[in-house]
């Protein structure tokens, strides 16, 4: 589904944890050599991930998506007064109820806001922001605020506890375990406002959801809270099924680009294979796909909107910098967006 966007992007923000650990150090913690024959630098070879950051135990994911708030708001020069809406678009929440949204709020102090959830697993930002784009264009919200704190790590710990306890050489135990190993911990947030000029902004999104993969990434039943299971290769291959159409849709049809109009196309990041393949497939050099998997892990929700902190930080997204964003999630859905930076 194509739908014309009418918002842009005034800002992002991020918030990074100092810890770091490594593929190695995460397979030696359940000893993966001994138990089930896997080398200790598997995880790295595999997902070309050297290692991710972890929160500190006094950090819930509304601390952290507070934290790159501030730095999204500070950046655009809006007042937490002056946001009309806040969405949380993480997958890791603080409770189930209430919508951990109304903590940031609160932490923020973005009184006049109304506040919400919005989960979609990895895609949870790029559906955030898609909301928020219809709250704009329908003129209920001048400036949104989309924000997440993921803390993935715990899934990593979770597959840790019952890699320890599983039966030896039960491979197949250890590999719809492994994605759980390659997650990450980060914050990040967006501010979103009106089109100043219709020919910038947000040009469009392309959207797709194919629920008949449900079961290939889930985290258990809610009563259980369980960890991440995946198939890995079955959902690689699904995925990029749906992705390769709905961009050369997107950009052909609607925008009317060619691939030399990209300054960045910024991919949800699972693995450096997977990036990789993606950038084959759709014939995109490297040099424009700015790469973080490799030191911050799957930061699921957070990818995207961290990457474009980071290219703000470098100067690296000017006006009239053209973006693709391209976001997919475990269920499965994609979400794709063609933007014009304008953030004047």
């Amino acid at each position: 589904m194509y739908v014309q966007g009418h918002s842009r992007l005034i800002s992002a923000g991020s918030f990074i944890p100092e810890e770091r650990v490594t593929s190695r150090e995460i397979l030696e913690a359940f000893d993966s050599k001994e138990r089930f024959g896997i080398p200790y630098e598997w995880l790295e070879r595999a997902t070309g991930i050297r290692e991710r950051r972890r929160a500190s135990s006094d950090l819930k994911p509304s601390d952290m998506a507070a934290k790159a708030a501030k730095v999204a708001l500070e950046r655009a020069g809006v007042l937490a007064s002056e946001i009309d809406v806040v969405i949380y678009a993480g997958m890791v929440r603080d409770h189930i109820e209430p919508a951990t949204a109304h903590l940031v709020q609160h932490k923020i102090g973005a009184s006049s806001a109304i506040a919400m959830d919005i989960s979609n697993a990895c895609l949870g930002f790029m559906s955030g922001m898609h909301v928020m784009d219809s709250l704009i264009a329908t003129g209920q919200a001048r400036r949104g605020l989309v924000v997440t704190g993921e803390q993935g790590f715990r899934y990593t710990e979770k597959a840790c506890r019952i890699l320890k306890n599983a039966a030896p050489d039960d491979r197949e135990r250890f590999y719809d375990l492994a994605v759980g190993m390659t997650l990450g911990d980060a914050g990040a947030a967006v501010i979103m406002g009106p089109k100043i000029d219709p020919d910038r902004g947000i040009m469009g999104f392309m959207v797709r959801s194919e629920g008949q993969h449900h079961g290939l990434c889930y985290c258990g039943d809610v009563d259980t809270d369980g960890p991440l299971m995946t198939k890995i290769s079955e959902i690689v291959t699904e995925t990029a099924q749906m992705v390769a159409p709905m961009f050369h849709q997107l950009m052909g049809e609607h925008l009317k680009w060619e691939h030399s109009d990209l300054d960045w196309y910024i991919p949800h990041q699972v693995g450096m294979r997977t990036t990789k393949r993606h950038a084959d497939e759709l014939r995109l050099p490297l040099s424009i796909i700015p790469v973080t998997v490799d030191y911050l892990g799957n930061i699921i929700s957070a990818t995207i909107p961290v990457i474009l902190d980071m290219l703000l930080n470098n100067n690296e997204i000017l006006s009239g910098t053209k973006l693709y964003l391209a976001g997919s999630g475990s269920g499965i859905s994609v979400s794709q967006a063609g933007i014009i930076w304008d953030a004047a």
